[in-house]
């Protein structure tokens, strides 16, 4: 194994990185002070809606909407705040200096049950099984290549995350004992495929794109792709405020119509946003060849079924005490 070539990629991926719940990093500068909703909240046509965003492509409506000036077209002020960790994105958003965030609903069942109330207004990422890929890849020194051969063998995973929940649910879909696989907790990404790619200490992990196809551009297997499953499981929302929905919905309407405007112009134009998309999350030349450009569904939010699977794997792992009901994790008003 070259590890110079894989020390390159690594570093060239390491400003890419902002992946759901999953890594650290610091934060960039959030200009408010923790107020508890919408900035100059005075429900004036001044004030702003606070978004915080991270370097993947689950944002890049939010961009796209930016650029294209479809805020100000819609009647809306936002303001647009970078991260680099999801961890820190949520750290924000629970003292009150950011209204609207992209995250999971693992993440929104663990802000819930501390304290901090949103509700998901639309999907980010999958409501297709097409849109945001995860894979579990094994080293290139194993010999696993098919779901089945992961029992009694290490995987990587970061601890009660949408990854965990996700190597759960691809077990349970390939029939295979949850327990049977050895569940290594290594939440910094970038260590993750380093050590995979190395053959080190783990056999397999699960990771998101444009990791996972940089550990496979590397030598790294695929053995689950969670595109080619006929069931959907890997979604990530748009979640705002419960203060920001009771102060504002006017506001938070004309958004999200922004939001689904920006969607369609990436969807019928791929080739006009792909520069920009690349830019966006920071992908390597390495890699963008073999790109893909992400596609998005607008007007809609996850079903009874998604929503009731995540609960119930909360509840499962004690992390919250009694499952939320869907009305509690959705509002639907802002996708009619």
């Amino acid at each position: 194994m070259n590890f110079k070539k894989i020390f390159s990629v690594v570093t060239l991926l390491a400003f890419s990185i902002g992946i759901l719940t999953a890594c650290g990093g610091q934060k960039a500068p959030v200009e408010a002070s923790g107020q508890s909703s919408l900035a100059a909240s005075d429900n004036g046509s001044d004030a702003t809606l606070r978004v915080g965003v991270l370097s993947i492509d689950d944002v890049l409506p939010f961009v796209v909407a930016e650029k294209d000036g479809l805020f100000k077209k819609y009647g809306v002020n936002v303001k647009l705040f970078p991260f680099k960790s999801s961890i820190d994105q949520s750290k924000a958003f629970e003292a009150g200096q950011l209204d609207v965030v992209m995250n999971d609903m693992i993440v929104q069942g663990l802000m819930k049950k501390s304290g901090t109330d949103t509700r998901i207004i639309s999907y980010a990422f999958g409501a297709n099984p097409e849109e945001g890929r995860f894979l579990i890849v094994s080293s290139p020194k194993s010999d696993i290549t098919s779901p089945e051969d992961l029992v009694g063998k290490r995987v990587a995973i970061s601890n009660n995350t949408m990854m965990d929940f996700l190597l759960d649910e691809y077990l349970d879909y390939y029939k295979i004992d949850r327990d049977s696989v050895e569940r290594v907790n290594m939440p910094d990404l970038m260590l993750r495929m380093e050590t995979l790619l190395a053959g080190n200490d783990i056999d397999a992990a699960i990771l998101p794109d444009p990791l996972a196809s940089a550990a496979v551009a590397q030598g790294a297997k695929t053995v689950i792709d969670d595109t080619s499953l006929d069931k959907n499981f890997s979604q990530s929302v748009v979640l705002a405020s419960a203060d920001s929905i009771k102060n504002q919905p006017e506001m938070l309407k004309k958004f999200t119509q922004a939001y689904f405007d920006a969607m369609k112009r990436i969807n019928d134009h791929p080739d006009q946003y792909k520069a920009l998309a690349l830019e966006n999350a920071h992908v390597p030349d390495a890699i963008k060849s073999t790109y893909r450009m992400p596609t998005y569904t607008p007007n809609a939010v996850p079903t009874k079924e998604e929503v009731k699977r995540v609960t119930d794997w909360l509840v499962q792992r004690q992390l919250i005490d009694k499952a939320y009901t869907y009305e509690e994790m959705v509002d639907q008003q802002f996708i009619k």
